[in-house]
């Protein structure tokens, strides 16, 4: 039996091709770098991080992630605590649903929390004594008992309520009003007996040995004594505020930016130089730091100094769970650049570029530091990026009020703004430097750079390939204050999209002259659509613009999806369609499709199928003229993090989307990739393959032409299966025309062309 295992496992390695994932399988690219805080839980150490969860085994070193798809039940993090009775994690999510999560790594959902009807259910912190977790909220305070697994009392106080916990027969609650505490015998279900003891905002209260602690911002670490109604400053703060404090069971722990101070149960207490410090916890001797970006350090203190360090590993992962524009390049690495459209000058994202490797699956991070290190300035919002065709890992990024960033090969190379390009500024004097708003940089074939300016006279510049400058003049779309998109369509026409202040899309007809705007022919139809029945619409947003495969153009608006299928009748009309879908329930009408959506990104896959990612309702795959939907995930029925989809980005060569929500990063592994011109025997394959017994997907047959027949057959000639290809895809269930699986053995792909050519064949080995 090993003998087999291994003959088995020397096949698998042998076809590269079989390790890829199966059609309709999900990733989910969480970010696991800013590590905010950890637990201790016997031989492991559970780490929050970008509102993940890994682990990090101190005996044998392994790193282990936990997601929506292979434990969790959610996404977005806020809060773990680990209790030692139940051996179990307690997970709480941004949405209040919470998870326990077992040494054994069983997984218990309690989603009752979740699903109250309440107007604010923020949690603001937890904390396990004995089997209870104290639940602090917005409102009060929620108690889950561990080994019934059910809240058993909920405290409504109507105070916003940070830390709390049970101290001598009573309940204490650190509020922003001050500390307050109600006697247990006195029924805390009623407000009217919680009793207030001062009036200083109080960030958290816990108890060691006997003893009340609780931490006020602005001064310091302080004991309470209840016989006496009294408080003592023990630790002062020295101009170094603390994060907070916690009881380890033994000490109690209070971690600030630039220091740690251990308090034991004899009131002593030892503080140490410790920089960038979020949270400390500690097994023996050791200690745990949770330091943002810079992960969770290891190590012991010997005479009040850290002698030994370690960083621990972390999982491999986006930098950010930013995803406001992602891209992929034609061998299939994908570009995101996590920056906001900032018109309103009131959200200003990290610089954010990243790239993933789709086929060595490693994420890269472009340099930030050496960026203001060079240019002695902020650099936010990095909202685009594109590679140029002509070099490989040279690349321009964009940002919404600080030019453009050159990139060679992972490194920063130039900066590029109103100073030393033809790029303007929005506003004049002092603040010029940070109102330099490029929402959109794209490569055209030839290797020039068009970008969008917005808010400026000329909204269009071009780095040429020899590195010169220059604008194009268009009278029609001069200071549009969110011009945004730019698209070139197969014709050579400039389609460029306004987002808000003059929704609008502008179409230039350019007579395939793009640097001579003399002779073109323009339109730009603003803030109000028609349709084909004469319906008008006011538009609020335009946030995409995509062209299929047929030569339509996509608009995604606030209100819904509006075609373009004829650019020459819409240069002299601006009449924009609506696609109908028919009721079919004996009326003869019909409904827009998709109206009333607030539609965020279009994208179109290799068999003319469109993505739709929607503001609020996750995303859709609609069939090539809209009028089918194939797909609609949400997070009720797949592991999207988010039902606000930022961003779509499609690898034509797998076929996998990268869907960019509001919470990260998750992929979807779909049945259509790019098609190739002619059917040719090395382009084919099929994966997995071979397709063993415990593979329940699809198999994929790739390398086909679009609308290609596809026949399977037995050894014996007899037909077993066969379709059309979506794109270069074509799937098969394993399955017989009766449903049925087939048994072990070579099956035979026969390809054809959509005029019927036989083409190039390939085998599948299927073991049960």
């Amino acid at each position: 039996m090993i003998r087999k295992l291994f003959i088995l496992f020397i096949i698998f390695l042998t076809l590269p091709l079989s390790v890829k994932p199966s059609t309709d399988e999900w990733k989910l690219y969480p970010s696991y770098k800013n590590a905010t805080y950890c637990e201790i839980a016997k031989d492991n150490i559970y780490i929050l991080a970008s509102g993940a969860l890994y682990s990090y085994n101190i005996d044998d070193n392994e790193v282990r992630t936990y997601d929506k798809i292979n434990t969790l039940s959610d996404v977005d993090i806020t809060h773990i605590a680990y209790s030692g009775l139940i051996d179990g994690l307690l997970i709480v999510y941004s949405n209040a649903n919470i998870d326990i999560l077992y040494d054994d790594e069983t997984i218990y959902n309690i989603s009752d929390f979740k699903n109250k009807s309440l107007p604010n259910k923020k949690i603001n912190s937890v904390n396990i004594q004995n089997d209870k977790a104290l639940i602090s909220t917005e409102f009060g305070i929620v108690v889950l008992n561990l080994e019934k697994l059910e809240f058993t009392d909920t405290y409504n106080t109507e105070l916003n309520t940070y830390s709390s916990c049970f101290f001598k027969e009573k309940i204490y609650a650190a509020t922003d009003k001050g500390l307050y505490c109600c006697d247990t015998k006195n029924n805390p279900l009623d407000k009217a007996n919680w009793s207030q003891i001062n009036t200083t905002s109080t960030e958290v209260v816990c108890e060691l040995n006997n003893k009340l602690y609780c931490l006020v911002k602005d001064s310091g670490i302080y004991t309470y004594d209840p016989n006496t109604n009294s408080s003592t400053l023990i630790v002062n703060n020295n101009g170094e505020k603390y994060h907070t404090l916690y009881n380890n069971g033994n000490e109690i722990i209070a971690p600030a930016g630039k220091k740690t101070t251990i308090i034991t149960k004899d009131n002593k207490f030892t503080t140490y130089g410790n920089n960038n410090n979020l949270h400390t916890a500690k097994k023996g001797n050791t200690y745990f730091d949770c330091k943002g970006y810079d992960g969770v350090v290891e190590y012991e203190i010997k005479e009040n100094k850290i002698k030994t360090r370690k960083v621990i590993p972390q999982p491999d992962s986006p930098i950010r769970n930013y995803c406001e524009y992602m891209k992929t390049t034609p061998d299939g690495r994908l570009l995101v650049a996590g920056g906001n459209i900032n018109y309103f000058g009131t959200v200003f994202y990290e610089s954010t570029l990243m790239e993933y490797d789709t086929e060595k699956e490693r994420w890269f991070i472009f340099p930030e530091d050496t960026i203001k290190d060079v240019t002695k300035i902020n650099h936010f919002n990095l909202c685009s990026i594109d590679e140029d065709p002509t070099q490989t890992g040279h690349y321009f990024a964009s940002s919404f009020g600080y030019g453009i960033y050159e990139f060679q090969n992972g490194k920063f190379v130039k900066h590029y703004n109103h100073k030393n390009s033809t790029l303007e500024s929005a506003v004049d004097g002092e603040s010029a430097y940070a109102y330099v708003r490029v929402p959109t940089v794209k490569f055209d074939s030839e290797g020039n750079l068009w970008c969008i300016n917005s808010d400026v006279k000329d909204v269009v510049k071009i780095l040429k390939k020899d590195g010169s400058w220059t604008s194009l003049k268009y009278k029609n779309i001069e200071y549009l204050a969110t011009a945004v998109k730019i698209h070139f369509d197969s014709r050579g026409w400039l389609w460029i999209t306004g987002l808000q202040g003059t929704p609008g899309v502008f179409c230039a007809n350019t007579k395939k002259t793009m640097f001579d705007t003399g002779d073109d022919i323009t339109r730009f139809v603003a803030n109000k659509f028609t349709n084909q029945d004469g319906v008008s619409y006011d538009i609020y947003q335009i946030y995409d613009i995509s062209e299929d495969k047929n030569g339509d153009i996509w608009v995604g608006t606030n209100i819904g999806i509006f075609v373009i299928d004829n650019a020459e009748k819409f240069l002299s009309d601006g009449i924009l369609k609506q696609i109908k879908i028919a009721r079919n329930d004996g009326t003869g009408l019909a409904d827009y499709f998709m109206f009333g959506e607030y539609i965020k990104d279009i994208e179109v896959d290799g068999a003319n199928r469109k993505w739709i990612g929607t503001n609020d309702n996750g995303i859709y795959l609609v069939s090539a003229d809209g009028k089918e939907t194939i797909h609609h995930f949400t997070t009720e029925n797949s592991p999207i993090p988010s039902n606000t989809i930022e961003s779509i980005a499609i690898n034509g060569i797998t076929g996998e989307v990268f869907i960019g929500t509001n919470k990260g990063i998750v992929s979807f592994m779909s049945d259509a990739t790019e098609p190739e011109e002619i059917l040719e025997k090395g382009n084919i394959h099929a994966y997995p393959n071979p397709v063993t017994s415990n593979h329940n997907g699809n198999i994929s047959i790739v390398g086909l032409t679009a609308d290609c027949n596809v026949k399977i057959v037995d050894t014996s000639g007899l037909l077993v299966n066969e379709g059309k290809s979506n794109g270069g895809m074509y799937t098969w269930n394993g399955r017989d025309k009766r449903g049925e699986k087939v048994t072990s053995g070579v099956y035979h792909v026969l390809t054809y062309d959509e005029n019927g050519n036989e083409g190039a064949t390939t085998r599948i080995l299927i073991t049960r």
